[in-house]
């Protein structure tokens, strides 16, 4: 057995692995589904069902394959909270009081589709103008160390969805979603279309942390007066002084200073208003229950939230890797199930991921990803190339029976019985 061939099994034993445990509770023809989907979408590197059913190299017309996949996959929804459930528990061993969850609304746009269900004129934050599409909402672990994003909470949401209509209500339901996975432990972080009072109250309820960043108008009690933050802000010139390189290389040299603030509908309840400058043109005012006393712990208020833009890095992995915006199927039930189904798939790549160092695959596999320089702190790209340059060469799809590695051909010098077992 050569090298190649032992890599791809590897790998296939690692995802079937994977998709037995989340298939817990499932009759055997839907962990045989599931085990399918997981492998095609990371030997394929595609949302789209004939480019899955080619990855799966079936003895059968690619059209039987994909309706078949097409007609398990509307079935599935009525699975995913039992795959959701498994998946929670595969990943709560990553999760503590130091794990830093990263909310943030997305959206997938369809410029040209008309017959997608559920789609709806909404605004696209990439390209900064309307288009057709579905909003989404992720919520990502970080992992320590590497700070990897493992996604906990994934909901395609239509427009034409009441839900749609409140970000505060689907914002406040993922939160409770991964409460009720993990408890109210880690570190919530939120952008300001999260700064509304509702959340704030159901973190202080929970006594969930939270860094969530204000708008400029928000209203704070500061000793007995009500004040806008950008006033607060203002009487500052920031006392700490943090060095910080954004996504995009820029450089920013920034200070920051610290108040203690209240809301004032909850006036018993003390908060600390971080304020940065020299990060934008205004002050970037972090809103927080974490305790402040000083300055290690103010600059790792902004150091926790700065690492919120991973989300953004997700979503962009998500649409540029596996093409999510390319997303064929009709039905609202089938797209939840394949934006499901690449999420958690996208987890499994992130668990792997975080093991560099330590696993002697992972190192092959980021061999074969073949990067001019080094491999950056978000390697997830380089992760899933590498696997991809490595399936490539299978000349047979996953078998969900296959449980035992195959029997090299070579004789052994050693155990000559190798061979009488072989030939039976």
């Amino acid at each position: 057995m050569n090298q190649n061939t032992t890599l791809i099994w590897q790998l296939k034993r690692a995802l079937l692995n994977f998709a037995e445990n989340l298939s817990d509770g499932l009759t055997r023809p839907k962990m045989k589904f599931l085990s399918q989907m997981l492998y095609g979408l990371l030997a394929s590197q595609s949302v789209m069902l004939t480019q899955i059913g080619r990855a799966l190299q079936e003895a059968i017309s690619l059209k039987k394959t994909e309706d078949r996949l097409s007609r398990n996959l509307k079935a599935f929804r009525q699975d995913i909270e039992c795959v959701r459930q498994n998946y929670l528990e595969s990943v709560k061993p990553l999760i503590d009081n130091e794990t830093i969850f990263c909310l943030d609304p997305g959206d997938i746009t369809k410029r040209y589709s008309r017959h997608q269900e559920g789609l709806e004129w909404i605004y696209d934050a990439s390209d900064h103008k309307t288009a057709l599409g579905w909003h989404l909402y992720e919520v990502t672990a970080l992992t320590h160390g590497k700070k990897l994003p493992i996604p906990v909470y994934t909901q395609v949401v239509s427009p034409n969805d009441p839900m749609s209509d409140d970000q505060t209500e689907a914002v406040l339901d993922a939160i409770r979603t991964t409460q009720r996975a993990f408890g109210a432990v880690g570190i919530q972080t939120m952008d300001r279309g999260m700064d509304t009072e509702a959340i704030y109250e159901h973190c202080i309820d929970t006594k969930q942390s939270f860094i969530i960043r204000g708008k400029v108008n928000r209203r704070l009690l500061v000793d007995d007066d009500i004040l806008e933050t950008i006033h607060i802000a203002g009487k500052m010139k920031g006392k700490f002084r943090i060095d910080y390189t954004d996504k995009h290389g820029k450089k920013h040299r920034c200070r920051v200073s610290f108040q203690t603030v209240r809301l004032p509908s909850r006036p018993d309840e003390p908060l600390s208003l971080v304020m940065v400058y020299g990060y934008d043109k205004e002050p970037m005012l972090l809103l927080t229950n974490l305790a402040i006393q000083g300055k290690t712990t103010c600059l790792r208020v902004v150091k926790t939230y700065l690492c919120r833009w991973r989300v953004e890095e997700y979503y962009r992995f998500k649409k540029n890797q596996f093409d999510l915006e390319n997303i064929r199927v009709l039905s609202m039930d089938s797209i939840s199930s394949l934006v499901f189904l690449q999420s958690v798939l996208s987890g499994w790549i992130a668990m792997f991921a975080n093991r560099q160092g330590e696993s002697l695959l992972l190192t092959e596999v980021l061999e074969r990803a073949m990067r001019v320089y080094e491999i950056p702190q978000f390697s997830l790209y380089a992760v899933a190339d590498g696997i991809y340059g490595i399936l490539k060469g299978a000349v047979k799809g996953i078998r969900f029976a296959l449980l035992h590695p195959p029997i090299s051909q070579q004789l052994s010098l050693f155990k000559p019985s190798a061979f009488i077992l072989s030939a039976s």
